[in-house]
Formats: C-alpha cells, sequence, structure tokens
C-alpha cells in the first residue's frame, strides 16, 4: 500500500524532527519532564508539535509577544564550541559535523545534537581555516595557518596523513576530488597544490595564476573545474585536467571575493564578497545570470548552495545568516539572528532542510530554512544601544524610553507594543521631574548599599537605613503618595520599600543581566518599570501579585503587600547552562541560548520584558512544574 506523501505530512515529519533536535540538543533533555515544562512553551507557535500538543496541557509557562514570534526562525540548536568556528562541513550522509577552530583543533560532531564524537583533534600549531570530508566521508582534511594540511580518520580521529608541507603562507581551503585519492589545497602564498592522500607527495607542480593572493578555491560538483578568488576581486575558472583557464576572469565585485560555490549542476557559481553583495556566475561564460543580491550590511564571507541548487545561504560579519532564492535574488528565509560576531562558515544539510552556521562567536547553530521571512526589527533596535532611564506615564498604561541619542518612545503597558516616537534633539537625556505630594519634602540618598529617608527641612531620618542590596544602589523612585520607594541596583535586583514598614513589600526583582540603571512606579502602585543600559532591556514588574505562580503538594503563601512569599519563589536567576534555579537550585526550567543571551526570561514578578529587538509578555498563570509536572498533560 502506497504511503501518502502529502504536503502536509512533510510538514508534520519535518517540525517533529525539528522538535525533538532542539530537545535533544538542549540542557533541557537532561530531565523528561522538561520535554513539556521548558522545550514546549519555547516551541515555534507555527509548528505542529506545538499546534498538535499545546491545547492538551495545562500549568505551563504562556508566553506572547513579538519575541515569540521571531522564535518562529530561531536556531534550532546552539553548540557552544569554546572557540571562534572558522570552518564546518557536513559529512556526505548528513550524521556528522566537521569543525575548523581558531584553537587550532578539528572536532567532528554529530549533525543531531552537536555531541562531540571526536576531538578536539590536536596536531595543527595555529588556527584551522578549512575542513572538508572526502566524497565517502572516510576521511576529514583540514588546512591551517601552520601552512600545512593534515589528513583524519573521520571515524576514530587517528591522523592517517600529513602533515603535508610545501605551502609558505595560511591554507585557506581544502577539498576532495570524487576518487578520494587526492587532496586540492589553496593558500595565501598564491599557489595551489595537489596532493596525494596518502604520501602527501605533490601529484603535480605547484601552480599559480597571478602574483596576487588566494582567498579560496573549490571544485565544481564533477571535479573537472576548478575556482578560485584572488586579491584582485576576481575569480577565475581553470580546467582541473590541463590547468587552463576555462575562461576569462568573472569580474564585478569591487572587493575582495570571500567565498565560492558551485551549483549542484556545475553550471552557476555563487559568490560572496567585502563588497556586502553576493553574485551568481554562469560559468560557461563568465556572465551574471542574475543582478546582485544586497542586503547585508556588512561582509558576505560565506556561502552555500541547497542540494537541489534552488537556494543560496549566506553568512555575513553583520552576524546573520540568510536565504535566497537563487534565480531571482528575492531572501526566501531569514535574516536569522542570533550570532554575536561575524560568521565564517555556512552549509547546508545533505536533505537541504537546515542549514549550519560557524562563528568566530565561538558557537555552531542550526537553522530550519523553512522558517521564512522574518519580521523587521522593532525601531527599538536603534535606540537600545544607548538607553538611560525609563518613566511611567501618569496614567499607569504607558511607558516612557529615553536614551542618548534624543529618542523617546513611548510603549503600551498591556501589550508591550510601541505606541509612538518623540525626538528632541537639544536633550541628550529623559530627565522627568516628579511631586511627592505631602512627602515632598523627603529625600531619599544611598550609601554602602543601603538607602536612607532624610527629612530635607530638619535632615532627620524618616526611614532606613534600608538593607537588602548586595552592590551599590544607582536608581531609586518615590511613589507618587511618597509611602513607597522603588530602588535599582549593581546587584541586578530591583526592590520595591514600604516607608511605613521600612521593610520590603515583597521579594527582589530579579531578571536584569546587569547594573538596573533607571527604575519607576506607576501611580496606583499596580507596576514597577526598570531599565538596564548594559542589558538592553526594560522589564515591567507587578508588585503586589506573582505573575508566574507554581503549583505543589505543599502549600504556597499569597503574596501580598507583606513580604511574604514561597522560598520556591525566592533567588530565581539564570545560569551560564540555561537553567533557571531557586535559591534552593532547583531546576525550575531552561531557556534556549537566544532568549537566555537577551536576559529574556520569566521571573515571579515579571511581566514584560522589552529587548533589543523585541517584546516578550508573561501571561499570569498557575505553573504545574516540579513535583506535580505530571498534571501538565490533560488526558482523555
Amino acid at each position: 500500500q502506497a504511503v501518502s506523501t502529502s504536503p502536509e505530512l512533510v510538514v508534520l515529519l519535518e517540525d517533529a524532527r525539528n522538535f525533538i533536535t532542539g530537545f535533544a540538543s538542549s540542557k533541557a533533555s537532561q530531565s523528561t519532564p522538561h520535554i513539556y515544562i521548558s522545550s514546549l512553551p519555547f516551541c515555534p507557535r507555527s509548528s505542529t508539535a506545538y499546534k498538535n500538543y499545546w491545547n492538551r496541557t495545562q500549568g505551563l509557562l504562556e508566553l506572547k509577544g513579538s519575541l515569540m514570534e521571531r522564535r518562529e526562525s530561531a536556531a534550532l540548536a546552539t553548540w557552544n564550541i569554546g572557540s571562534s568556528v572558522y570552518s564546518v562541513a557536513y559529512s556526505p550522509d548528513g550524521t556528522r559535523v566537521a569543525v575548523g577552530c581558531f584553537d587550532n583543533t578539528v572536532r567532528i560532531l554529530n549533525a543531531h545534537d552537536g555531541t562531540l564524537l571526536l576531538g578536539p583533534l590536536q596536531g595543527h600549531n595555529h588556527t584551522v581555516y578549512t575542513v572538508a570530508f572526502s566524497p565517502d566521508g572516510k576521511l576529514v582534511a583540514s588546512g591551517s595557518a601552520d601552512t600545512t594540511i593534515r589528513v583524519w580518520n573521520a571515524y576514530n580521529g587517528a591522523l592517517i596523513a600529513g602533515p603535508f608541507e610545501g605551502h609558505n603562507n595560511a591554507v585557506i581551503s581544502v577539498a576532495f576530488p570524487l576518487d578520494c585519492t587526492r587532496i586540492i589545497s589553496g593558500s595565501h602564498d598564491e599557489f595551489i597544490r595537489i596532493w596525494d592522500v596518502n604520501t602527501g607527495n605533490l601529484v603535480a607542480d605547484p601552480w599559480t595564476d597571478s602574483t596576487n593572493d588566494i582567498y579560496t578555491t573549490t571544485l565544481s560538483p564533477d571535479c573537472t573545474l576548478l575556482a578560485c578568488t584572488s586579491q584582485n576581486y576576481t575569480i577565475t575558472l581553470w580546467h582541473l585536467s590541463d590547468m587552463t583557464c576555462s575562461t576569462p576572469p568573472f569580474q564585478g565585485h569591487t572587493d575582495v571575493v570571500r567565498s565560492i560555490a558551485f551549483t549542484p549542476d556545475g553550471t552557476r557559481l555563487v559568490s560572496g564578497s567585502d563588497d556586502k553583495t553576493i553574485r551568481v556566475w554562469n560559468t560557461s561564460d563568465g556572465s551574471l545570470a542574475t543582478a546582485p543580491y544586497e542586503g547585508h550590511t556588512a561582509t558576505a564571507r560565506s556561502v552555500a548552495v541547497s542540494p537541489d541548487g534552488t537556494r543560496v545561504a549566506s553568512g555575513s560579519d553583520d552576524h546573520t545568516v540568510r536565504v535566497w532564492n537563487i534565480d531571482d535574488q528575492t531572501l526566501v528565509a531569514g535574516p536569522y539572528i542570533g550570532h554575536t560576531s561575524d560568521v565564517y562558515s555556512v552549509v547546508f544539510s545533505p536533505d537541504g532542510t537546515r542549514v549550519i552556521s560557524g562563528s568566530s562567536d565561538g558557537t555552531i547553530r542550526v537553522w530550519n530554512v523553512r522558517g521564512g521571512l522574518l519580521p523587521p526589527p522593532t525601531p527599538f533596535e536603534a535606540h537600545v544601544s544607548s538607553l538611560r532611564s525609563v518613566l511611567l506615564a501618569e496614567n499607569g498604561t504607558r511607558i516612557l524610553s529615553g536614551s542618548e541619542d534624543s529618542s523617546i518612545w513611548a510603549w503600551d503597558i498591556t501589550h508591550g507594543g510601541i505606541i509612538s516616537s518623540i525626538w528632541d534633539p537639544e536633550h541628550a537625556f529623559l530627565t522627568p521631574t516628579r511631586a511627592f505630594g505631602s512627602r515632598s519634602q523627603i529625600l531619599a540618598y544611598a550609601k554602602d548599599f543601603s538607602v536612607n529617608i532624610l527629612n530635607i527641612a530638619d535632615r532627620s531620618l524618616v526611614a532606613g537605613p534600608l538593607h537588602g542590596h548586595t552592590d551599590a544602589v544607582v536608581s531609586l523612585e518615590f511613589s507618587a503618595d511618597g509611602t513607597r520607594l522603588v530602588t535599582g541596583s549593581r546587584d541586578r535586583t530591583v526592590r520595591v520599600w514600604d516607608l511605613n514598614k521600612t521593610q520590603p513589600v515583597c521579594i527582589p526583582f530579579r531578571g536584569h543581566g546587569a547594573a538596573v540603571t533607571s527604575v519607576d512606579m506607576s501611580p496606583n502602585y499596580s507596576h514597577v518599570v526598570s531599565c538596564s543600559v548594559d542589558d538592553y532591556t526594560i522589564r515591567v514588574w507587578n508588585p503586589f501579585n506573582t505573575i508566574v505562580r507554581l503549583a505543589s503538594s505543599e502549600p504556597i503563601l499569597e503574596i501580598s503587600s507583606d513580604i511574604s512569599s514561597s522560598p520556591v519563589l525566592e533567588g530565581w536567576s539564570l545560569q551560564e547552562n540555561g537553567w533557571v534555579t531557586n535559591s534552593s537550585l532547583s531546576l525550575l526550567f531552561w531557556i534556549p541560548h537566544d532568549l537566555a543571551s537577551l536576559h529574556a526570561w520569566p521571573a515571579p514578578h515579571a511581566e514584560f520584558i522589552i529587548t533589543k529587538h523585541d517584546v516578550l509578555h508573561i501571561v499570569q498563570k498557575e505553573l504545574y512544574i516540579g513535583d506535580r509536572w505530571s498534571q501538565c498533560y490533560i488526558t482523555g
């Protein structure tokens, strides 16, 4: 009986595989309950895995906002290599990934979950710029800034041959012909060399086409043509059989060409350049097949062509990965945002469903290229780099944020969206003034991590010292009636104080990844807003109700205007491995790398988090985690 291969079934299977890949490659996989607790809440909303299972659950984190919409194209997995990544290569069967690193090593990873299979393989004494699998998947060749080439057993990591010595400058590309008996290398010494894999002897005399540095080389799929780029911004094709020129040099780029890749049928060649463009050339005559691809804002450092020849992936010094239609230079997926440094290498998986990217930020990321186009970043992206202060409007429904770039934005507190922008070129800072009503004669000042409240008239101590912060207090603001004070500190916490009782109203608000540089409180005390110059976020807090409540077999005290709270809610912090823990170091839930890097993670009192690009809304609800996790799935 024929098996259905309908588009719906294909999407279902792809989404299921992507969900499993994300879970298996994350720390959440260390605990089975977190396939529900941690993985499902952060699953892209368009995924059939999310659509089919979310309505069968209860008591899980409910997250909304543009940040979750952007997760539609977040990396399926992020693998922290621990060293800048200069080259990545898929094995022919798609099960392994070879990685060339700044730390002079080669690594071989499991392509499904990023676990280290072999390595770090040591031998080179300088950066490994290039790696390549042999067509049969048995060997890995590596080229290095130490001028040598080495050949490794791809299954046990043993050094098969090498070092091959002969180049006198960095080796920047290596490739195997189809017969796996030779290696072709290109170097900044201006020479191309062909080596015998087994002996390391040169098969032919070293060859050069110019007095310019060679930046990269690549073989055509049938191994009859060799393409190379040089310092004069051109690309040249050569017949591998006799090293005669196939066509005149390809001219058009206005800066160095950093990367080239053939289409599977060999009829076209794709190039990426320092001029920020990508070009597609006809290999028959060197003419342009399409207009240049434009969109990157920095060097197009790496390019790859999909196995079916319909798409081009590019990685750039603008830290993004993009996927283009090869025929009409339109963007079909991305830009994928996540890397924090230059993207040195991109490669399609053999089935064409994913792109792996390697970056000098020390990570490899796996992208689902079916994700489609991303919405443009919010205008806040340009404003946040110099964020200075925040202020809650008098009606408590809007936030004003100001920065050193002289811009001011108004935000709706009910959904976190931008209402409008204000630009005042005469003022570099948003410097609101506040009246304190009947308590207008009091002054708050910070000293030695504590806060004192003084009567301005006679300098008498009205309240304090208020102890709790563990580092300098850098921001303070009174409530409208002067009965409460909100403080922000270099200890990354926000605290709300009852000045009549001289004690905190609730547990400290944790979540900022750096010093809290500005705070404010709404007139009706319903919300507190804080911002940090260094973590680039604005946070909105509900001081009297926890946005996240934990269901437990043990009773949990309600948060009220008093300080009573459940110990399980205290001391939440984001660990380096992505786990959110409490003061008892209980594993509450795991945060995906892209959100953790933005300091965008739920905390008991956090209602909104406005990041550099987007907004995260944490919906108030009771969570079934801990000893009641099994109740999160609704049976029947």
